[in-house]
């Protein structure tokens, strides 16, 4: 997996990509991507999100195949397309889940600005830019517990795409 490829398009929405593969029994890749909006925001947190929900996915992905889950590394049959992949299965519902937890941690942390921006005013510079830094900070920690519906049912809108 290699997540978070900045590929700019002039004059397109911004956006990252995921791009993953599985190998063959003769070793051929099989890549798949998947592209998603990039959100305007830096986020804490989102490497550990992402392999936690990885693990489960995947797990879950393979589990869906019958008999997958007794091969070694779960590698699939030569058939099986990229697309298909269990990985880029699980690397969908994954992404997903990211996706609206963070649109709603985003609008979380605008909110909270909002608010302390109306309040600063007439105090020290350096201690008000403190204080911002440090609320800002903690605002754009994922907020995983508040956003559980999204972790167990994504509603998975970006599909992986052969590459």
């Amino acid at each position: 997996m290699i997540t978070s490829i900045s590929l700019p398009t002039p004059g397109a929405e911004p956006y990252l990509s995921v791009m993953g593969s599985t190998f063959t029994s003769t070793a051929a890749p099989r890549i798949f991507g998947v592209k998603i909006p990039a959100i305007d925001c830096f986020f804490s947190g989102t490497g550990d999100m992402f392999a936690a929900l990885m693990l489960v996915r995947l797990r879950e992905a393979v589990f869906k195949v019958e008999g997958l889950s007794d091969k070694t590394s779960w590698v699939s049959d030569d058939g099986v397309a990229p697309t298909d992949l269990p990985l880029a299965k699980a690397t969908e519902k994954v992404l997903a889940s990211m996706n609206q937890v963070l649109e709603k941690t985003k609008l979380s942390r605008d909110a909270e600005l909002e608010i302390y921006n109306a309040q600063v005013g007439g105090r020290n510079k350096e201690d008000d830019e403190k204080r911002l830094r440090l609320l800002t900070s903690k605002a754009t920690e994922v907020r995983l517990v508040r956003n559980l519906g999204a972790l167990k049912h994504p509603e998975v809108k970006f599909k992986a795409e052969r590459v």
